[in-house]
């Protein structure tokens, strides 16, 4: 399974100017996706949500309610990636 890696809770605003010459600001957190059978992380940006805390340091998946099937029936990332923290093995609860 590949695993989304946080290691900093550190937030960089990013600004951009629309074409009405509106100022957005958005909240980036750094991360990296380590894909099953490769051997090196990729580094990648997270966008937050304007009032979202930042991703605590640790390994995360993402959340299927990221996922949306679009207009045409092809599946879909939406505009904001939604983790969730992979348990330690000896911290998820037992299987009944």
């Amino acid at each position: 399974m590949s695993k989304i890696i946080v290691r900093s809770t550190t937030v960089t605003p990013r600004e951009i100017t629309t074409k009405n010459n509106t100022k957005m600001v958005f909240r980036e957190q750094s991360a990296a996706i380590m894909k099953d059978g490769e051997d090196f992380p990729h580094p990648f940006r997270l966008t937050l949500d304007d009032v979202q805390a930042p991703y605590p340091a640790g390994e995360y998946q993402v959340d299927p309610s990221t996922f949306t099937v679009g207009r045409f029936d092809n599946l879909e990332i939406g505009r904001r990636v939604v983790l969730v923290p992979i348990m330690p093995a000896a911290a998820a609860p037992a299987a009944k």
